[in-house]
């Protein structure tokens, strides 16, 4: 349980980091609106995590992950929060939620593979 906290309180503090940072650290904040597009870190936190087991996600991550969109959310990943997250997860459950993103296609610095 101590380690699911940490994780959680440092996820929290890179995205803090990026929202109170200056807004040129990540290309995209400005039409993306970087709390909007993080929001599919938080909402999808359980599914996304580097330490949780790959699992379909739920109906609410599936929700705000269609309200945001995964071309914002993408724009918005650092190397800071591909240090958290599974970048894996997160093409997976963006594919489960209706929103895949195409092979090829980088979501931070991590390139889509194709399907096997």
């Amino acid at each position: 349980m101590a380690s699911w906290t940490i994780r959680c309180m440092a996820l929290i503090m890179v995205i803090e980091v990026l929202i109170l940072g200056g807004r040129s650290q990540v290309s995209g904040q400005e039409e993306c609106g970087n709390l909007v597009g993080l929001g599919v870190l938080f909402g999808c936190q359980n599914f996304i995590e580097k330490e949780k087991p790959k699992v379909a996600p739920s109906a609410d991550c599936c929700k705000a992950l269609k309200s945001i969109g995964m071309e914002c959310t993408c724009k918005l990943i650092t190397k800071e929060i591909e240090q958290i997250i599974s970048m894996e997860k997160l093409v997976y459950v963006a594919g489960a939620c209706g929103q895949p993103i195409p092979q090829g296609t980088y979501c931070g610095s991590y390139k889509v593979p194709a399907t096997p």
